[in-house]
């Protein structure tokens, strides 16, 4: 009978967590959604040299510049893709669509870091480093704004580095996963790591899970956006760089991004438990990690609306 007692005992001690080892994740601070009116502090961090989506996302921030306080880009690996060179491919490419909006030299633009191995050794990264920066100069309050349009790599990095900054930190992650099922897409499972300590580390997390329905055919974005000045004629040739980019059915997934917090009635969204993350990207919602945001979908026509309107004020001599 004795036995018996202690098993029991520990039993109740496992189911309840007793004598277990607790986790040292403090609670998840919410993201205020929707965004609050006025300008918001905002670094985009994207895999710029990978698609053209980002490009035209890039576009619509530079060209709300009344909505945002554009701290600064930083420019992300995009994984084999991009191979060893491609946060440099990033690094020129936002360059360049700095250049064709009128904006060279305006905003700092830093090289983010490549994928990450460990969590316990977080190598030195100017971008890195200046996303901590620019969250320490924010506050709860008036938090800072990190876009991902790429891999979650730098998001990562900076809080495993700097926790301190999760209460003052806003991610946005262009996840467009499997939901419920996996978090499976390019930009998971080129840093897989990354993926699993955003959704497990207490950082206000927005999920932006949609996009793939943001379409345009190339013969309106040659008329609505190529006669807007350099940058709106840029957006339109590289939609002919590649034939999948010409395609009517080519998605410009990560203009969503940028326009759901531009205007946040373009998307719909809901609260939900953030879920652990397997290796192999399965969610696992017997953990709750705290409650997150996640968008779900977004509007076509008012997305394009607020980019033509954005290339309008870019253009010069309007």
């Amino acid at each position: 009978m004795r036995l018996l007692g202690v098993l029991a005992v520990g039993l109740l001690a496992a189911q309840v967590g007793i004598g277990q080892p607790r986790s040292a994740t403090p609670a998840r601070p919410a993201a205020p959604w929707p965004p609050p009116a006025g300008p918001m502090r905002l670094i985009i961090d994207a895999d710029a040299a990978n698609e053209v989506d980002d490009q035209f996302a890039m576009a619509l921030a530079f060209g709300s510049l009344d909505r945002f306080r554009l701290e600064g880009l930083v420019a992300a690996h995009f994984g084999d893709a991009g191979g060893a060179a491609g946060v440099e491919k990033s690094y020129a490419e936002m360059l360049r669509v700095l250049e064709k909006a009128g904006m060279t030299g305006k905003f700092p633009v830093k090289r983010g870091a490549d994928p990450l191995q460990y969590r316990d050794r977080i190598p030195a990264n100017e971008g890195v480093d200046f996303i901590i920066e620019r969250a320490k100069a924010a506050s709860p309050a008036d938090p800072l704004w990190l876009v991902l349009l790429g891999p979650a790599t730098d998001a990562a990095a900076a809080l495993l580095k700097e926790p301190s900054i999760a209460d003052r930190l806003v991610v946005l992650w262009h996840g467009r996963t499997q939901w419920p099922v996996r978090a499976w897409n390019f930009n998971a499972y080129n840093d897989i790591r990354a993926v699993r300590v955003i959704f497990e580390l207490p950082c206000r997390l927005v999920l932006f899970d949609t996009g793939t329905y943001l379409r345009i055919p190339k013969e309106e974005t040659e008329r609505r956006f190529a006669p807007l000045g350099p940058l709106g004629a840029y957006l339109h040739q590289i939609r002919l760089s590649k034939p999948g980019y010409a395609s009517p059915s080519k998605g410009f997934f990560d203009l969503g991004d940028i326009a759901a917090i531009a205007d946040p009635s373009c998307v719909r969204w809901e609260k939900v438990a953030a879920p652990a993350v397997d290796q192999d990207l399965h969610y696992d919602f017997s953990r709750n990690y705290g409650e997150i945001i996640r968008i779900y979908h977004v509007e076509n026509e008012p997305t394009f609306n607020l980019l033509e309107a954005a290339l309008r004020r870019l253009r010069p001599g309007k």
